[in-house]
């Protein structure tokens, strides 16, 4: 007896398949309607059963978001232990016609009625659970112990990072806004116009709420306080592009000044020799600094005190510019959201 399958991986380029099946179809997120279709399978995992988020809704949630090849095929049941080896490789859950979604083994991760064992374990990149042990070996050796259950972030085979060009140009406009929070806490703020002829790649990228924070006669002052914590995101951008030699525990603030010097010095357009860091370290990185947000917040909300002081606010703003650089969510930087 066959059994129709649907495969979702989230590799940039999942290995072919290699075992006996009939296949139907293949699609990618160039493939029309495919994004569409992937919020249609999320929208199936949060419905099912009371609707209510989830350990495991989430873990769901966050491999279909990432999925980036489709894979559907017919296969014979004496066929599932090669189907698993492809399936671990290829880092895939399985959605078949009785409605539960299944990892490369075929354990049920899900029921249709959102029912499901917490045992029953998601598949994720060997790298990604690897970084996930190493920051939290190194966190037990600070005495500090984020949740186990956390997920691993985005591994080497799954992650878009934004490209050098684009990590510049974000920089330049978060210097610039930072430039003019500090002008309107001292009650003169610079003309936009000059920010515009001095700086024009950073002037063009200010998102939306940059620009009218820049243009603003006087803005609130929890915007302003707001826009000054995003020299905090702007380090780990320079620190990307290699403009800062190191990315320093989050126990203390930037040094502005080296951050403004630095982003002046860049800022020229026909600058072209751009590179980032290694990918592994760009997300060591991440993976650091999501644990630490969880740290931070669980402090904050259950009062407790840390072995080692964490910056709450350095951390936040760090996460926001590593989730934009590794296209958490494909949000736009205005959009970008930072679950813990």
């Amino acid at each position: 007896m066959s059994l129709l399958v649907n495969a979702y991986s989230t590799l940039t380029n999942p290995t072919a398949i290699n075992f006996s099946c009939k296949k139907l179809n293949q699609r990618g997120l160039n493939s029309l309607n495919f994004t569409d279709h992937l919020n249609g399978f999320i929208g199936y995992v949060m419905q099912a059963g009371d609707g209510e988020m989830n350990s495991r809704r989430y873990e769901l949630y966050r491999h279909i978001q990432k999925t980036k090849h489709q894979f559907t095929f017919e296969i014979e049941e004496n066929q599932f232990n090669e189907l698993a080896h492809w399936a671990e490789q290829a880092n895939v859950i399985l959605f078949i016609p009785d409605g539960t979604i299944r990892n490369p083994k075929m354990d049920v991760l899900q029921d249709p009625d959102g029912k499901f064992d917490i045992n029953v374990k998601m598949p994720y990149p060997s790298e990604a659970l690897q970084r996930k042990a190493k920051t939290e070996q190194y966190l037990a050796t600070l005495g500090l112990h984020p949740l186990v259950s956390l997920p691993p972030v985005v591994a080497e085979s799954e992650v878009i990072l934004r490209t050098p060009d684009e990590v510049k140009k974000r920089s330049l406009a978060l210097m610039l806004t930072g430039i003019q929070a500090e002008s309107f806490r001292e009650n003169a703020p610079l003309d936009p116009e000059e920010f515009k002829a001095r700086c024009p790649l950073g002037f063009a990228a200010l998102s939306n709420i940059e620009y009218d924070f820049i243009h603003a006669p006087q803005p609130q002052e929890q915007d302003v306080m707001n826009m000054s914590w995003r020299y905090e995101a702007l380090l780990p951008l320079q620190w990307a592009l290699n403009w800062q030699s190191k990315l320093p525990f989050a126990d203390t603030f930037c040094n502005v000044s080296s951050l403004v010097e630095t982003g002046l010095e860049n800022s020229n357009p026909e600058l072209s020799t751009l590179t980032l860091r290694p990918t592994s370290e760009l997300l060591d990185a991440l993976d650091l600094n999501y644990r630490l947000h969880w740290l931070a917040r669980d402090c904050r909300l259950n009062n407790k005190t840390l072995p080692v002081e964490i910056m709450e606010g350095v951390i936040q703003e760090r996460q926001h510019a590593l989730n934009w650089l590794t296209n958490f969510e494909n949000a736009d930087w205005d959009d970008v959201d930072t679950p813990s």
